[in-house]
C-alpha cells in the first residue's frame, strides 16, 4: 500500500516559511518592547518585574527615575516579551474596545538583548510607557498567543 505524504509535507514546509518569514518582518520593523510605566513625575509606575534593565557592563540596574534611563544599554528578559511597532515619544493612539481574538504574535525570547534606544510613549490618561528599542536577530522570536 502506498501513502502520498507529498501534499501533508509540502503544506508543512509551505507554513514553516510563512511563519519565518513572518518572524523575519516583525523583527525587521517591530524592535520594540514595554518595559514598564512613568507617572507624571517620572517615577516607575510600575516596573515590569520580568524585564531587568542592565548598563554597558551587563550590571542590573535599579532605576527609579526617567532621568536615569540613560544607563540603559541592555535589557533582561527572564519570559517572552511582546514585540510592538515603535512609538518613540508620541502620543499613543486610542484603541478601539472590541477585544482581538486570541492569535500568534511574535515575541523576543527570554535572554540578553542590545538596547538602541529608550522611548517615552504618552499615555491619554496621564504618564507614558517605557519603550526599549531592542536588536532582535530571527533566532531569539518566538511566537506566542496573546
Amino acid at each position: 500500500m502506498f501513502i502520498n505524504f507529498f501534499p501533508t509535507f509540502k503544506a508543512s514546509v509551505l507554513l514553516a516559511g510563512t511563519a519565518l518569514t513572518l518572524a523575519t518582518a516583525c523583527a525587521s520593523e517591530s524592535s520594540c518592547i514595554t518595559a514598564g510605566r512613568i507617572n507624571d513625575a517620572g517615577n516607575w509606575s510600575p516596573q515590569f518585574q520580568s524585564v531587568r534593565l542592565l548598563d554597558d557592563s551587563g550590571r542590573r540596574l535599579s532605576i527609579k527615575l526617567k532621568s536615569e534611563l540613560i544607563l540603559v544599554r541592555g535589557v533582561e528578559l527572564m519570559e517572552p516579551a511582546l514585540l510592538s511597532g515603535c512609538v518613540g515619544d508620541r502620543e499613543i493612539a486610542r484603541g478601539n474596545d472590541v477585544t482581538p481574538e486570541k492569535a500568534p504574535v511574535p515575541a523576543a525570547k527570554a535572554g540578553r538583548l542590545n538596547v538602541i534606544s529608550v522611548g517615552f510613549p504618552k499615555l491619554q490618561v496621564g504618564g507614558g510607557l517605557v519603550e526599549l528599542k531592542v536588536q532582535v536577530n530571527n533566532d531569539q522570536i518566538v511566537m506566542i498567543t496573546r
